[in-house]
């Protein structure tokens, strides 16, 4: 194993090696392409620059309250507007495999990826947060993050900050191994118009639009796109798959920034056609048609801050947010297996259809205020009010809610010139559960104003969802039978984490290179895993498996390096090894213990550039999964602000295992495409 393990660090060192030379050399004397500076980037709660030779980078997610990264003492990975726009990936997820100890991978279908850190769950990951503009789509029916229906076009996000470790404190129940936090650009940065296009050899294809305007103190963007990817080729079996999936999505983002003050409005929703592999078990039942999972998804978000004096800001946040999903199933039940479920006797098979159903709704309101106490310590605290509502007679028989009470408060204290102090804690009151109180305490001692050592330990808690709590799983057939039931019986009881880390960053402004490393133990309490199957039969009602625990304790070590030359050049390499202390089989197939990205970009002229990069997974799902991605990409100036930019590219995985799961598999494993975005 650890020879394996040597010979993967040593090809990724010898990649890393590699582009450094190309990149030392584009960033030479002689190099003969030097690019336009980099733009500045500024939001409404920052402002940043990315040019080489500017000041620290300065970051908002650890406490919500504007740093820069030296002074944080939690461990953060930024993915800036320049690394998006050069990563040429098409989906926002898919960002995620740039930060150290993500994986990103299909499980059931195409359209189901998960999005993991520290793993331990394969189907419906539940123990991230993830925020588009401070708005959780953190799904309040099942526990999960549904990427495909997010109406959120990667060409719209100006940045993404993950904060690698619990942050409860700030963000509250659920925010458990980590805070992914999405930042749209403003419209103000994409004035004008702009059309994008990727087309695959497998079929894939997505197509983007987006118009922006300025009008006084107001500015406005509504974007739009449409996607659809074709899925695997054949299960384990070597039968046809029917897993591909289409999308469609819009946004309407409009702002108003004045001196003292800033409203900002997100409009947005979504449709996802998702095919579903039908069973085929003729014994007992067997679908008819294609089954179809189609979902429809919308949010309205609505935000005001005020600076009510020169040290005071006041800010007022609503957000709402619904998915609606339904899926259609024909049917054929042997007599024995509909006898046995539906308690109805029958000589010869049952034909009938019948709905996968499930509406989640959140509605979510939040105070906060800013204030800046003396020039060494600053206040964040908030107020907060959620409901959570869930319909679906498939699972729940009906409709279950939860309301979710909170009040925070976060502080910086600047104890010296070396020292800062970041603590804070949330308390939450859970009306379907208990009441937590979640601190975090965070050191960061300075050796520059480019470097610092930290050290931070906080809690968390993963309350249980919806369905756990009040799941009542049966199916009703168009016939009018109803089926037995799986129902909740306890529940479930909240997971607890403990984590440590210590961490080490550096950066280097002359030489536009940033390091960090981690070195972190995770201690988590009352981990579920109960099997959420439906488990009904034999003409009786069932309890549906609860209380399934484990206590697990994860020590690993996270490194990322991000170098940016004054040619234009740009390397990013992530690591990341985790050691988890357990002998259960579905958490060691759930978890990667290493990991390895590289990303290169390097100019070849002035319109040339060249691309690549490369992920390892070490037994994700009991399989190694290695991923290269190489492409051209070529610009060209259309006259005037208008540009055109090209490219082609080839995607390949470097084994021929399936995909996470058996059933993902691709007949050729490799696939070329091409792009093309024009601005004008």
């Amino acid at each position: 194993m650890f020879d394996r393990l040597f010979n993967k660090l040593g090809t990724a060192l010898i990649a890393i090696l590699s582009v450094f030379c190309v990149n030392i050399w584009a960033d030479s004397p002689d190099a003969f392409f030097l690019p336009d500076p980099l733009p500045d980037l500024c939001l409404s709660d920052l402002c940043l620059t990315q040019e080489i030779g500017h000041q620290i980078p300065v970051v908002v997610t650890p406490s919500k309250i504007a740093q820069p990264r030296v002074d944080v003492s939690s461990s953060l990975s930024v993915l800036d507007g320049d690394f998006i726009r050069r990563i040429n990936v098409q989906y926002v997820e898919d960002l995620l495999r740039f930060v150290p100890g993500f994986s990103v991978t299909p499980y059931y279908s195409s359209s189901e990826k998960v999005a993991s850190y520290h793993g331990t769950e394969l189907e419906q990951y539940r123990r991230i947060q993830v925020l588009v503009n401070g708005r959780s789509v953190y799904s309040a029916g099942l526990a999960r993050v549904e990427w495909a229906t997010l109406p959120l076009s990667i060409e719209d996000v100006a940045r993404v900050e993950v904060n690698r470790g619990p942050n409860a404190a700030s963000y509250g129940i659920n925010s458990f191994f980590a805070v992914v936090n999405i930042i749209t650009r403003s419209p103000l940065e994409t004035l004008g118009n702009r059309i994008t296009a990727y087309s695959g050899s497998r079929g894939d294809y997505r197509l983007y639009g987006q118009h922006s305007g300025l009008q006084g103190d107001w500015s406005y963007r509504a974007s739009a796109s449409t996607s659809n990817v074709e899925g695997f080729d054949v299960d384990a079996e070597g039968d046809e798959r029917h897993d591909g999936h289409g999308t469609r999505m819009g946004n309407v983002f409009i702002q108003k920034e004045t001196a003292t003050s800033f409203f900002d409005l997100d409009i947005g929703a979504s449709s996802l056609k998702d095919n579903i592999q039908g069973s085929s078990n003729q014994g007992y039942a067997s679908d008819l048609n294609d089954p179809v999972t189609l979902v429809d998804r919308e949010h309205i978000k609505t935000s005001y801050s005020k600076q009510v004096s020169a040290d005071h800001n006041v800010k007022i946040q609503y957000y709402y947010d619904q998915s609606d999903s339904n899926e259609n199933h024909d049917i054929e039940l042997s007599p024995a297996f509909y006898a046995q479920l539906f308690g109805v006797t029958s000589t010869v098979p049952v034909t009938a259809s019948y709905d996968v159903d499930l509406k989640e709704t959140r509605h979510d309101i939040e105070l906060q205020s800013t204030w800046e106490a003396t020039n060494k310590l600053r206040l964040i605290s908030a107020v907060g009010y959620r409901l959570d509502e869930a319909e679906s007679e498939h699972y729940l028989s009906g409709t279950a809610s939860d309301e979710v009470f909170r009040i925070s408060s976060n502080l910086e204290y600047r104890a010296s010139d070396h020292w800062v102090i970041n603590t804070g804690a949330m308390l939450e009151r859970s009306q379907m559960s208990d009441i937590f109180l979640s601190p975090k305490l965070g050191v960061t001692y300075k050796l520059s104003e480019q470097e610092s050592f930290r050290f931070n330990v906080s809690q968390a808690v993963r309350t249980p969802d919806l369905s756990d709590q009040f799941m009542k799983w049966h199916y009703v057939l168009s016939n009018g039978a109803s089926s037995t039931t799986t129902y909740a019986q306890d529940g479930e009881k909240e997971e607890k984490i403990t984590s440590y880390e210590l961490g080490y960053y550096h950066y280097w402004p002359s030489e536009g290179v940033s390091f960090d490393v981690k070195l972190y133990q995770d201690q988590v309490k009352d981990m579920v895993l109960s099997r959420k199957y439906f488990s009904a039969f034999s003409k009786v009602d069932a309890p549906i498996e609860e209380g399934v625990t484990e206590d697990v304790t994860i020590n690993g070590v996270e490194v990322e390096l991000d170098w940016r030359f004054r040619s234009g050049a740009l390397t990013r390499f992530t690591y990341a090894y985790q050691d988890t202390d357990t002998d259960n089989k579905r958490l060691i197939d759930a978890t990667t213990p290493v990991m390895i990205s590289l990303f290169g970009s390097v100019p070849i002229s002035d319109r040339w550039s060249l691309q690549s990069y490369y992920w390892y997974g070490k037994e994700l799902g009991g399989y190694d999964y290695e991923l290269l991605n190489t492409w051209f990409s070529y610009k060209l100036p259309l006259g005037g602000y208008s540009k055109a930019r090209m490219g082609i590219g080839m995607e390949t995985y470097l084994n021929n295992n399936a995909l996470v799961s058996k059933h993902n598999n691709y007949t050729d494993d490799s696939f070329a495409y091409i792009f093309t975005s024009i601005s004008f």
